[in-house]
């Protein structure tokens, strides 16, 4: 999709027609979402009745707020409060962040900020409490070892 100065003309021109927006041009397109992926491209196709052509419109005085604590039963985190991961093996060590990138398991030290991790509802990320602009990310190669890094909010 691509955002052009206002000329008014029929490719300009939307209304929202039961969960759909349709182009008032002769063809009628609809805008379509392809794929549900970050950074996915929307595009006008035709009309064919499925759920990526489906819209709702949310005014933002009626927009619902993120809530920023409470249980996000979802993905079974308290929202925004600080937790370890504690391996359930013999010495029980936890996940901590080495450095921006790396993570590695070592023996829980009460307070230390890199062995914390909270749940973003924002961002539906595990993020770090050291490095609070990275999230859990799974690596490409599965022999490579578990990271986190930038967030970004992506469904790969």
């Amino acid at each position: 999709m691509q955002i052009w100065s206002t000329n008014s003309q029929w490719f300009q021109i939307f209304k929202f027609q039961g969960k759909q927006f349709v182009n008032v041009g002769k063809d009628e397109k609809v805008l379509d979402a392809q794929k549900d992926v970050e950074g996915q491209a929307v595009i006008v196709n035709e009309s064919n009745d499925v759920k990526s052509q489906e819209w709702n419109v949310v005014y933002l005085d009626k927009a619902a707020k993120d809530p920023t604590k409470g249980l996000n039963k979802e993905f079974g985190f308290h929202i925004n409060r600080p937790f370890y991961m504690v391996s359930r093996l013999p010495f029980h060590r936890v996940i901590e962040t080495i450095n921006s990138t790396s993570m590695q398991q070592r023996r829980y030290v009460k307070g230390r900020v890199g062995q914390q991790f909270f749940f973003d509802q924002k961002s539906k990320t595990i993020m770090s409490q050291q490095y609070k602009n990275r999230s859990w990310d799974l690596p490409q190669n599965s022999k490579t070892a578990f990271r986190i890094y930038t967030t970004n909010s992506r469904k790969w």
